[in-house]
């Protein structure tokens, strides 16, 4: 992790993105109170510091490398998906972690960098196959099982899952931006005498998203395992049509999260 270093204002410059935003933000927010900044204002001079720069560069490039050197622990038939996809949309990540300006964004802790966690990866596709079952045959209880670990009718079955999941990495055209939303009923929810209705003026309320960049999803198979090249094919056809149609992270409802796949190594 890059050490602070000294202005000749003698304020610290923190280069890791994560260290900015979970700690230092909140030392600086005296100093937004005291200068009487906007809350416009402060959110721009969040996303000023958390501008793409080497510090991020490098850090890319460190996960990049790490990532080649798991996936060539494994052969090709155990490698179910190691590729790039492109964000159609804007990416959400962690709205719901404390966040001086309400709504939260995920970042690598060591790295300062908003990679989608593997966990999300899996919980989004294990639900999006659980809602495919309904409709879709081919998707059985048993392959469930098999990707996820899952027993659907006896929980105490539960195995090890054999698909193993690692986070999604951001590439060099990554971008933090600002998006927004206006909540319409804030009185209603802050009071529920007052009606919903569509009387009251809009509050906008602007957070911080990943911008058009692109990301390397990496998805691997237990060396013991034992998929059909069927079944191989319809997990990584569901995945992509997942990360296509359903998305990841929040808002997905409002169309963010979605994907493209470009390339696969």
């Amino acid at each position: 992790m890059t050490e602070p270093t000294q202005e000749k204002n003698n304020t610290e410059v923190v280069k890791n993105k994560s260290l900015y935003w979970d700690k230092i933000i909140y030392e600086k927010s005296r100093q937004y109170i005291i200068g009487n900044f906007k809350k416009n204002d402060i959110i721009k001079e969040i996303v000023k510091n958390m501008e793409f720069d080497d510090t991020i560069i490098q850090a890319i490039k460190s996960l990049s490398e790490r990532r080649n050197n798991i996936v060539k622990n494994y052969s090709k038939k155990h490698i179910l998906i190691d590729g790039t996809f492109k964000l159609r949309t804007k990416l959400l990540l962690g709205s719901g972690l404390p966040s001086l300006i309400e709504v939260g964004i995920h970042l690598s802790r060591n790295y300062g960098i908003p990679v989608i966690p593997a966990t999300s990866i899996k919980g989004a596709f294990a639900h999006y196959l659980l809602e495919k079952m309904e409709e879709d045959k081919t998707i059985t209880e048993e392959l469930y099982k098999k990707i996820f670990g899952t027993d659907l009718n006896n929980p105490r079955e539960n195995q090890r899952g054999l698909v193993i999941f690692l986070d999604a990495l951001p590439q060099g055209d990554m971008r933090i931006e600002i998006d927004l939303i206006n909540n319409h009923f804030q009185p209603y929810y802050m009071k529920q005498d007052n009606p919903p209705n569509d009387w009251y003026s809009p509050v906008p309320v602007q957070y911080i998203v990943v911008g058009a960049s692109t990301y390397r999803f990496t998805i691997l198979l237990d060396k013991e395992s034992n998929f059909t090249e069927e079944e191989k094919n319809k997990i990584k056809t569901e995945f992509k049509n997942m990360l296509k149609l359903y998305g990841i992270g929040a808002k997905t409802n409002y169309g963010y999260g979605r994907f493209e796949p470009q390339a696969e190594n």
